[in-house]
């Protein structure tokens, strides 16, 4: 069953206030190191820096207004208007992170036309306070946008020797800590779209979910420095 029109705008209208949002953070740091640029070097910078300037401010004002927007439906829906938000941030981490994810699984499969179709539009992660290695995918989808589905995952690093052979890397283990719960709502809309049956929506969704945490973990994993582990040679120290 289909989210109300009401609703569903509102969510739009989050996702369009995140997106200006990041668009005005963004302009805002290129403008002020261009600035620096051009302080430092050419003019050619100051000029840049000039134009991203007055981009700032029309992205400022743009984003009053969209933020402005949201808080308006959040008072006539009577909700809480946090909630909105974390619907418009979710959709922005699944654009930022589904090019990646869909690196992950077979790209004629039909988790991949999960993460490029339009029933999942957002996805956010919740850590467990005590257990580092543990967490919870949130699935926003359209049929109920601010009911999402959820994956509990339990994640380990199986440490590669680099020293040994380069090609032997560190890799992500990542797998189930719990059922996929909530998803109910998404799997009529999801079989439709992917013409296929609910239960394989389902496993195409939770499929989609392990794409989209493991492209997460991997992405904010930290980078080995190579100089770091260079050896000394000749007795020299390192």
């Amino acid at each position: 069953m289909a989210a109300p029109q009401r609703v569903t705008e509102a969510v739009q209208a989050a996702i369009v206030a995140s997106a200006h949002q990041a668009a005005f953070e963004h302009v805002a740091a290129a403008a002020q190191a261009c600035q620096r640029l051009g302080g430092l070097t050419s003019g050619r910078w100051r000029s840049v820096g000039r134009d991203l300037g007055r981009l700032e401010e029309e992205l400022e004002t743009a984003y009053s207004q969209a933020a402005d927007t949201v808080t308006t439906r959040a008072d006539e829906l009577g909700l809480p208007e946090e909630a909105l938000w974390t619907t418009g941030e979710a959709a922005a981490t699944l654009d930022l992170l589904r090019e990646d994810a869909l690196d992950e699984v077979d790209e004629d499969g039909l988790a991949a036309r999960v993460l490029r179709g339009r029933v999942l539009f957002g996805t956010s992660f919740v850590e467990d306070p005590e257990l580092p290695d543990r967490g919870t995918t949130l699935l926003f989808g359209w049929p109920e946008p601010l009911a999402p589905a959820t994956w509990p995952w339990q994640a380990t690093w199986v440490l590669g020797d680099s020293q040994e052979d380069d090609d032997d890397e560190d890799e992500l283990d990542l797998y189930d800590a719990g059922e996929l719960e909530g998803e109910e709502p998404l799997l009529a809309d999801l079989a439709a779209e992917l013409s296929c049956s609910r239960q394989e929506a389902r496993t195409a969704l939770h499929d989609a979910a392990l794409a989209i945490t493991r492209a997460s973990l991997l992405a904010g994993a930290p980078e080995a420095d190579d100089d770091d582990e260079e050896e000394p040679e000749n007795g020299e120290d390192a």
